[in-house]
């Protein structure tokens, strides 16, 4: 008898399912997280004109450390002043290195109650800070013609100073231009006139402008 030899038993081993084996290697793939996207950072501000002018009238010249004799009883005279603490010129949001140019300050008085003054005591102004600003002048065209603006149906002349001196350096972004200290002369026509304040430059190319309220004195 011939003697045969069996093979070993081997153990069972199943196989695994489809199920089984999705499962497994969808857990085995990295999950990517996108990360979020970072804000975009804020533009800076553009620069512009922070301004408050006291415009008076009184019968003195309003103006701190200007002498000069009262006005009769029976007339007064026009103020325009800053003091750097309730009143004030500035620019702000200014870059280090910006080109400021042409800085100007202004104000706007009723045309026909400057008309009434007559030829010989027309409006004029002293500017007692004239080492930084320079005497306000009556604004005119190409003509020579005195160029109005008109609010409300009024019609206005515009007196203008000059910056004239070197426009200071910004101070964390902010330019502080000198006091303004300007006054007329007197007048019996000014009771109740209107007068509005403006301010003007040139930052980096672009026109800056600011028109104050118009006001009743």
């Amino acid at each position: 008898m011939s003697e045969s030899t069996s093979a070993a038993p081997q153990p069972s081993q199943s196989v695994p399912s489809r199920r089984r084996v999705a499962s497994s290697l969808a857990w085995a793939v990295p999950t990517v997280v996108a990360a979020a996207a970072a804000p975009a950072e804020a533009a800076s501000p553009p620069p512009r004109i922070d301004r408050v002018f006291s415009v008076r009238r009184a019968t003195t010249a309003d103006v701190p450390g200007a002498s000069v004799s009262a006005c009769g009883s029976t007339s007064t005279r026009l103020s325009v002043t800053t003091d750097n603490v309730n009143t004030y010129y500035r620019i702000v949001n200014v870059q280090a290195g910006s080109t400021v140019t042409n800085v100007t300050a202004s104000v706007l008085v009723q045309k026909d109650m400057v008309d009434a003054m007559g030829s010989q005591n027309p409006l004029t102004w002293t500017s007692h800070t004239k080492t930084s600003w320079s005497t306000p002048v009556r604004e005119v065209s190409g003509t020579g013609s005195p160029v109005l603006y008109t609010n409300n149906g009024i019609q206005y002349y515009r007196y203008v100073s000059k910056l004239s001196t070197p426009v200071p350096a910004p101070v964390s972004g902010t330019i502080t231009l000198p006091i303004i200290g300007w006054y007329s002369n007197c007048s019996t026509t000014l009771a109740g006139v209107s007068v509005n304040g403006r301010g003007s430059a040139v930052v980096n190319g672009t026109p800056l402008v600011n028109v104050g309220t118009y006001r009743q004195l």
